[in-house]
C-alpha cells in the first residue's frame, strides 16, 4: 500500500516515510495489540538522519585557541532549509596545564561560516554505517581568523577548570553535555552550534566530538 492508496498523504509528509519498495511503513503491535514504540532519537538513528563529527583524532588532539570572539575551537554549520536537534557534546581535555580552562558551548541564529579554519578531522559522518543519507551540515575547528560575527549568540552549558593539570585528571577533563543539559536546542538553519576552549594562560589540548539528528526543515513543525 503506498501513498497511491493514501492520496491525501502526498505532500503533507515530509520526507514521506515509506519502505524501499515505496510502500508506506506501517504500525507494529504485539500480539495483544500493544503498539510498538521507540525514541524519536532512536527511529532518526535508523533512518540515517543522526550524524557526528570529531575535532581531534587517536592520538593527535587539537590545541585550543586563546578566546577571541568569532574564533570557535570546533563548530557546525547549519545551512537554510535543514534543522538540526543537538544530542550531545563530549569536551575530552588531555592536558590543561594553563588555568581557569573555559568550555562554553552556545548557538548563534546564523551560518557563521568557515572563517580561517580547517574542516573537522572526521565527518559530519551517518551513525548509520551504511549511510543512506548524507548531512547537510558542514563541520569546522579552529578559527585562526574571523567567522562572521555571530547573531544573537546564546551559551547552552558552561563549564570552567580551575586547576592545571596533565592528562588523567577524569573528574575535570572529560565532559559530555546531553541535549538535556543545554535546553533542548532546536537549530533552524542558517544557524551555529559552537564550542570554545580557553584558558587564561597555557592553552589545553583535547578533543571534540558533536552527535545531532538532522531533518529537513519543512518536516518539522
Amino acid at each position: 500500500m503506498g501513498l497511491e492508496v493514501f492520496p491525501y498523504l502526498k505532500g503533507l509528509v515530509v520526507p514521506e516515510r515509506k519502505t524501499s519498495d515505496g510502500h508506506l511503513v506501517l504500525p507494529r503491535a504485539d500480539r495483544e495489540g500493544v503498539l510498538a514504540v521507540m525514541d524519536s532519537f532512536d527511529i532518526l538513528a535508523r533512518e540515517g538522519r543522526v550524524f557526528g563529527a570529531n575535532m581531534g583524532s587517536v592520538t593527535t588532539p587539537l590545541t585550543f585557541l586563546i578566546t577571541a570572539a568569532n574564533r570557535p575551537d570546533g563548530w557546525i554549520r547549519v545551512p537554510s532549509g535543514t534543522t538540526i536537534f543537538p544530542i550531545a557534546v563530549h569536551v575530552a581535555l588531555e592536558d590543561f596545564a594553563g588555568t581557569d580552562t573555559e568550555i562554553d558551548v552556545r548557538f548563534c541564529q546564523n551560518d557563521i561560516g568557515n572563517g580561517t579554519s580547517s574542516a573537522a578531522t572526521v565527518g559530519p559522518l551517518s551513525l548509520r554505517t551504511d549511510a543512506p543519507i548524507g548531512s547537510s551540515c558542514l563541520a569546522r575547528q579552529l578559527a585562526t581568523g574571523d567567522t562572521t560575527t555571530e547573531t544573537n549568540p546564546m551559551t547552552l552549558w558552561r563549564a570552567t577548570v580551575s586547576t592545571a593539570s596533565a592528562a588523567g585528571n577524569d573528574a575535570a577533563a572529560y565532559n559530555t553535555v546531553s541535549r538535556s543539559a543545554m535546553g533542548y536546542p532546536v537549530l533552524v538553519g542558517p544557524a551555529t552550534w559552537e564550542v570554545f576552549v580557553a584558558a587564561t594562560t597555557t592553552q589545553a589540548t583535547g578533543y571534540l566530538v558533536f552527535q545531532w539528528a538532522e531533518k529537513p526543515s519543512n518536516s518539522v513543525t
